[in-house]
This record gives C-alpha cells, sequence and structure tokens, in this order.
C-alpha cells in the first residue's frame, strides 16, 4: 500500500495503479483503492485518463479493468530493447533443448518475481512461469536466487509485503547467505506442486544482479538429473550476463 508520505503526487499514483494491475489479471476499482490506498473517487479518476491512452482496458465483466493494448507494445519493446535483442530467448531455448525440461529467465518486479522470457523443452510440464506472469518475490527457487541479491532492508519491504510471520521470515533469511555463497538456490513443490527448480542468478559485468535463470522439472526428473540440469543452467546464467558485454 502507497502512502501520502511515499506517494503524493498523481504519477505516483498513476505508476501505483499500474503496478497493480500488471499483477492481476483483472480488478475493480475497489480492488485498486483497497491496494494502493487511494480514494475510490481518484482511482477511477486515473482509469479513466488510463483508459483513454489505452494502457488500461475494461474487461467484458462490467467494472472490472485489466492492462491496456499499448502495455502489449510497451512488453514487446521491452523484450527487444532489455532481453539483447531476442539472445536471452534463444539462449533459453539452447538450455531448453539441452535438458528438455522448462527454461525461464525471471526479474524482480517491485514484490514479486516476473516471467519476462521462456522456452519449453520436449516434455511438457505445467508450471505457473511463463511470460508476463509473477509470484510473490518470497519462497521457491527463482525468488531465493533473487533475494539473495538484494539488500536486508529490501528483503525486509518483501516479507511484510507478503505478511510473512516472524518465524517463516527468519528461516527465509537465514538460508539466503548460503544460497548467495554457493551461487543457486533449488525447491521442490514451493510454487507447484511436484514442480522441481533450480535457479541460478544473473550479474553483469559490475556484478549486479539482473535477473534469474530457472529450470524447473517434475520432482522425479529434477531430483534424479539435479547435477546436470544446476551445470547447464549455470551455464546459460553465465552465457546471458555476458550479452551485453562489449566485443573485443
Amino acid at each position: 500500500m502507497i502512502t501520502g508520505k511515499t506517494a503524493p503526487g498523481p504519477a505516483h499514483r498513476t505508476g501505483a495503479i499500474l503496478a497493480v494491475l500488471a499483477e492481476q489479471t483483472s480488478v475493480t476499482a475497489q480492488d485498486l483503492s483497497r491496494r494502493t490506498g487511494i480514494p475510490v473517487s481518484a482511482v477511477y479518476r486515473h482509469l479513466g485518463d488510463l483508459t483513454q491512452l489505452g494502457l488500461v482496458s475494461q474487461t467484458r465483466t462490467r467494472g472490472r479493468y485489466c492492462a491496456g493494448s499499448l502495455a502489449v507494445q510497451m512488453a514487446v519493446n521491452y523484450r527487444r530493447e532489455m532481453l539483447s535483442g531476442g539472445g536471452v530467448k534463444r539462449r533459453l531455448d539452447r538450455l531448453a533443448s539441452d535438458t528438455e525440461e522448462l527454461a525461464a529467465f525471471l526479474i524482480p518486479s517491485g514484490q514479486h518475481v516476473l516471467c519476462v522470457e521462456a522456452a519449453e523443452g520436449s516434455r511438457v510440464i505445467k508450471c505457473s512461469f511463463s511470460p508476463g506472469l509473477s509470484q510473490p518475490l518470497t519462497f521457491g527457487a527463482s525468488a531465493q536466487a533473487i533475494l539473495a541479491h538484494l539488500p536486508a532492508a529490501r528483503v525486509a519491504e518483501v516479507c511484510a509485503a507478503h505478511r510473512i510471520g516472524p518465524r517463516e521470515a527468519e528461516a527465509l533469511t537465514a538460508d539466503l547467505p548460503r544460497i548467495r555463497d554457493r551461487g543457486y538456490a533449488m525447491s521442490t513443490g514451493a510454487v507447484d506442486e511436484g514442480v522441481w527448480g533450480v535457479s541460478v542468478p544473473v550479474l553483469n559485468r559490475q556484478g549486479q544482479l539482473t535477473g534469474t535463470v530457472s529450470t524447473m522439472a517434475p520432482e522425479f526428473r529434477g531430483r534424479r538429473n539435479h547435477q546436470v540440469l544446476l551445470t547447464l543452467t549455470h551455464a546459460a546464467a553465465q552465457d546471458i550476463g555476458r550479452l551485453d558485454e562489449p566485443l573485443p
């Protein structure tokens, strides 16, 4: 939730509304008011402007709103400009081919982890991660690989936003230094029941986190092949981290 202190101007309110719409399939004005702390009357004013711009659309269900058509073009431009001109997708395709499993590139987005690119292997798996979908930035390999590289204050904000209790928060934060030191995170069933995942952070030349590469497989295959899957995922993360390096 935003407050008058943290988001006093209309630009902040607009950003808060768009952030909620990025996380939810559709919402009502009342939902937005509750999630952002913006009065309902002001929410409607912002929705009117955003709808005219094409950033928000009304759904076929009366009184509900979703991301607009212009948001689709913005997503296309993001993937073209920020994902190294298709280099990330090509490397994920190779990883998925090598592992025969689902490969994904995810980034931190507010209090969530957002999938911005993915590639399916020859073995089909049902998983919550596909481009444009997000999950809470809390438990699970992808989230923890990211959290391990965020400041302690940022981790505390995430725990507070998702109302994680003191014991769970302590357990979560206690694992992060170990995950950071070993360079990867693994989990089973943290997001989807029966799904195993390994996630390796992607770091740029300055050692800053840009995202994470994850490989996901059914639990029985993941546990059986975990070393191979880790090795291949680690190599992909290193390659993606070098995509923006200047040519020699």
